[in-house]
């Protein structure tokens, strides 16, 4: 099946913008970019109004399958008590303190560390 073209209509589009992600062909890329890697075709949408980065959102959506791992992943390494409770490993209810404690402690501000070390110091040369 052949798409249309998102800027001129044309029926063999089967290039996709790098920074907007529309479907354009050949007649609608840059210049400067027609010889250009797949991965990084600007359409001519793109290249009159000079985007030349892609936005913290659009990377965000374009790796959303990934940092969905890593959030699992972090979810697991951080909160392991319950992971391990439903897969039916029983835990004394003791080993929550732990967890507790380590959670408060990383809930606090890395900034608030450096402000109480310098505090103390009263040194002058």
């Amino acid at each position: 099946m052949e798409s249309q073209c998102d800027i001129c209509g044309s029926k063999f589009a089967s290039r996709q913008c790098y920074f907007c992600q529309r479907i354009i062909c050949t007649s609608c890329i840059v210049p400067e970019d027609a010889t250009g890697n797949y991965s990084t075709i600007k359409c001519i949408t793109c290249g009159r109004r000079k985007i030349n980065k892609i936005s913290l959102l659009s990377v965000l959506k374009r790796n959303k399958i990934i940092l969905g791992i890593i959030a699992g992943f972090w979810i697991y390494t951080v909160f392991p008590l319950p992971f391990l409770q439903l897969f039916g490993i029983k835990i004394d209810p003791t080993s929550f303190q732990p967890i507790f404690i380590t959670t408060a402690v990383m809930t606090i501000p890395c900034y608030s560390f450096r402000t109480l070390s310098h505090a103390n110091d009263n040194t002058m040369f």
